[in-house]
C-alpha cells in the first residue's frame, strides 16, 4: 500500500481540529503523514496539531491562497498519495483512506474524490442531514483531451469538473506535474478541468464520506456565492443561472415542519435560517449576472473586490 500524506489548511481551528485529526489517527492505515498548513492561528490549533504528531508548516499572515498554500503542502509531503481535507471535517469510517487509495492500483487514475455530507446533529441544518436513497455508484471521469472536452455541452462539462478538496486524494506526481493555480476559491474545480483536458482519469466514489458543515449567515452565504461564481467565470468561463427561490422555500417549509426530530422552536429557527440562505444566494447570483450584463468582466471584478476583500471562513453554530 502506498504511503499517504494528509494535508490540512488551518486557521483558528481549535474547536474542530481534534475531531478531524482523531478520525485520521483512527484509520485502518497507519502509515499516514499529517501536514498542517497553519495561517497564523491565534488559538490552540498548533498545539493540537503537534499533540497528534502532525508536521506544522507556518503560513505567514495575509498570504493564504487556496491554490498556492496547498501547493506548499505538496512540497513538504513525502507520500505517494496526497489526501486533502479541512480543519472542520472528519472521516466517516476507519477504512476510508484505505478504500480511497485502492483506486490508485489503476495506474491511469490521477485523482479520486468522495462525498462530503452533513451528520444528523441538532446544531446543523436539518435540511442537509445525510440520507442515502440508493447504493453509491463509482463514476469514472475521462475524456479524450481538450478538444473532446470542449465539444461537450456546458452542463456536461460542469458535471465532470465538479471536485471537492474537502475529500480528495491525488497522486503526488499529478500535483507536481499540474499544481493548483493561484486562486482564492475553486482550486479543486480548476484542477479537475485541467486534468480532464489532459486526458487524465479521475474517479468519483460517493461511498467515501467525510462529515463537514458550515453554519452560514446571510453575509457569509452572499459572499461565498459571489466568490464561487467569480472564480468559475474567471477560470472556466461558466456563467451562473439565477437560482429558483419560491419552490426551495416551499420545500423547506414542508420538510422542516414534518421533521419529528425538531421541536417548534427549532423548526422556526431553521426556517428563518434557510430562508436567509436562499435569499442571500439568490441576490448574490442576481448581482453577479447584473454586473456581467451591464459592465462585463470589469464590473464583475469590482464586485469581487467589494464583497470579498477577505476570504470567507466557515463557522460552527454558536450555542444559543
Amino acid at each position: 500500500m502506498n504511503h499517504i500524506s494528509v494535508i490540512i489548511p488551518v486557521k483558528n481551528g481549535a474547536a474542530t481540529l481534534s475531531a478531524c485529526l482523531e478520525s485520521i489517527r483512527s484509520q485502518s492505515l497507519k502509515n499516514i503523514e499529517v501536514i498542517i498548513l497553519d495561517s497564523s492561528s491565534m488559538d490552540d490549533s498548533v498545539a493540537i496539531a503537534r499533540r497528534y504528531g502532525a508536521m506544522v508548516i507556518p503560513v505567514a499572515a495575509g498570504t493564504f491562497n487556496h491554490g498556492l498554500t496547498r501547493n506548499l503542502g505538496v512540497q513538504y509531503a513525502t507520500g505517494d498519495l496526497l489526501f486533502f481535507t479541512v480543519q472542520d471535517a472528519w472521516l466517516e469510517e476507519q477504512g476510508m483512506l484505505e478504500k480511497m487509495a485502492l483506486h490508485f492500483t489503476d495506474p491511469a487514475v490521477m485523482g479520486v474524490v468522495g462525498h462530503q455530507a452533513v451528520p444528523h446533529e441538532k446544531d446543523k441544518n436539518p435540511l442537509l442531514w445525510f440520507k442515502r436513497f440508493s447504493e453509491p455508484v463509482i463514476n469514472i471521469r475521462q475524456v479524450a483531451g481538450a478538444q473532446a472536452f470542449g465539444n461537450l455541452p456546458v452542463s456536461k462539462q460542469q458535471a465532470l469538473v465538479a471536485w471537492d478538496n474537502v475529500v480528495a486524494m491525488y497522486r503526488k506526481t499529478a500535483l507536481e506535474t499540474q499544481p493548483f493555480v493561484a486562486t482564492q476559491f475553486a482550486e479543486d474545480w480548476i484542477w479537475s478541468e485541467q486534468a480532464l483536458k489532459k486526458g487524465w482519469r479521475l474517479i468519483h466514489d460517493p461511498s467515501l464520506v467525510v462529515w463537514h458543515y458550515h453554519h452560514r449567515s446571510y453575509q457569509y452565504s452572499f459572499r461565498v456565492a459571489y466568490a464561487v461564481n467569480y472564480h468559475l467565470f474567471k477560470f472556466l468561463r461558466y456563467i451562473p443561472s439565477i437560482p429558483s427561490l419560491i419552490m426551495p422555500m416551499i420545500k423547506a417549509t414542508y420538510h422542516l415542519c414534518k421533521n419529528p426530530a425538531l421541536n417548534t422552536r427549532e423548526k422556526w429557527y431553521w426556517l428563518k435560517y434557510n430562508y436567509s440562505g436562499y435569499l442571500a444566494t439568490y441576490f448574490s447570483h442576481l448581482d453577479f449576472k447584473w454586473r456581467l450584463q451591464l459592465g462585463g468582466d470589469k464590473a464583475v471584478q469590482k464586485g469581487y473586490e467589494q464583497y470579498c476583500k477577505t476570504i470567507p471562513q466557515g463557522k460552527i453554530k454558536d450555542d444559543e
